[in-house]
């Protein structure tokens, strides 16, 4: 499925419109015939479609609550399930992942985080507990958000603690980890709200840390609301996360994903972008009417992806906005689309990527 020797963010928007629309064409049939709910969601689609209909502005899709409603699978192997956290609805969305589709979502994440971080395995340092990422059958957001830089590991360091059913950390659990780590340069992850209050339990003093190998990444995801009620914005998020470690700012890389679409990460590059890969591509729609939205004009995000097999969960409708920056030329040289995102939309159930723990 992957064009071998081509990088996530190499090829002209042309050569990926090509690429992307013969596999939609192949995905669309694939669900079609084998999940009958999916087949019946674009029945009135496929009669009303034209040629232009191909293209991913008008490609079909189905809103992310459909996952809390419906089971909707593709497949009769044994499949393992990602679960997103229960909303004010009490549901979650359940995501149906074979052996092959966790394959290419593996791969995937690795050569998108790949490009942002490199491809060296270095000590991997978790804000968060081990139990997040047990078991085999059923895995949360968060567990999938923190196995997706997997690849890049070489030991797990997890460094917080479940005090009563809030996660803390653990500074003893924090220090051994230092202690493994030495001089080696490290790659760290965290949910977005528990890496800034652990950062800043860290930046009152009274856990000094030797300053960290330079070329050290700390990566977050998950929702802001939280940090955004604190006035708390990206900038400043930064900073606090980055300054313990004597390490600038820039090394602190926030990525947007969902559970719908488990194995497309979108990092921000140095100018904030989340710029698309040549297998996925993102639309904004209009609010009121679902058209597609024009660059840099606000609007509900549609994330389109080629990896799922075993459930119709390739082309989605979130309940989250963001804006098209430009659709090629970005300076930090990735080729395609890049997008902002902008947060939940308005009245929304409150859905964190994550099922965050209390803190």
């Amino acid at each position: 499925m992957f064009l071998p020797d081509v990088a996530p963010f190499s090829l002209p928007p042309a050569e990926k419109s090509r690429y992307l629309a013969e596999q939609l064409r192949r995905l669309l049939d694939h669900h079609r015939q084998h999940c009958a709910g999916y087949a019946r969601l674009v029945s009135d689609w496929e009669q009303h479609r034209r040629a232009e209909d191909w293209s991913v502005d008008h490609y079909p899709f189905i809103p992310v609550t459909a996952f809390k409603e419906y089971a909707l699978r593709s497949t009769d192997n044994e499949v393992a399930t990602v679960r997103s956290s229960a909303t004010t609805s009490g549901k979650s969305s359940n995501i149906f992942v074979d052996r092959s589709t966790k394959k290419r979502q593996s791969l995937s994440a690795a050569k998108i985080l790949t490009d942002f971080v490199g491809g060296q395995q270095r000590p991997y340092l978790v804000f968060d507990v081990e139990a997040t990422v047990r078991g085999t059958e059923s895995l949360s957001a968060r567990g999938a958000a923190i196995l997706s830089l997997a690849h890049l590991a070489s030991e797990f360091l997890f460094v917080m603690r479940d005090a009563d059913g809030q996660l803390q950390l653990d500074l003893g659990a924090l220090a051994s980890a230092i202690e493994k780590i030495g001089q080696r340069p490290f790659l760290a992850y965290g949910f977005t709200y528990l890496l800034y209050r652990a950062h800043q339990d860290l930046s009152n003093g009274r856990t000094p840390l030797r300053p960290a190998h330079p070329e050290s990444v700390l990566l977050h995801s998950g929702g802001w609301k939280r940090l955004s009620e604190l006035a708390v914005d990206k900038a400043s998020f930064n900073r606090t996360v980055s300054a313990p470690w004597g390490l600038p700012a820039e090394n602190v890389i926030d990525f947007y994903g969902t559970v719908e679409q488990v194995g497309v990460p979108y990092p921000d590059c140095r100018f904030g972008h989340k710029h698309v890969p040549y297998w996925a591509d993102v639309v904004i729609r209009k609010a009121d009417s679902l058209a597609a939205a024009d660059c840099h004009e606000t609007g509900l995000i549609q994330l389109i992806n080629c990896l799922p097999l075993s459930a119709p969960n390739h082309s989605v409708l979130t309940e989250d906005l963001g804006r098209l920056a430009l659709n090629d030329g970005c300076p930090c040289g990735r080729r395609g689309k890049a997008f902002v995102f902008e947060g939940r939309a308005p009245r929304s159930e409150l859905r964190g990527c994550s099922d965050v723990a209390r803190y």
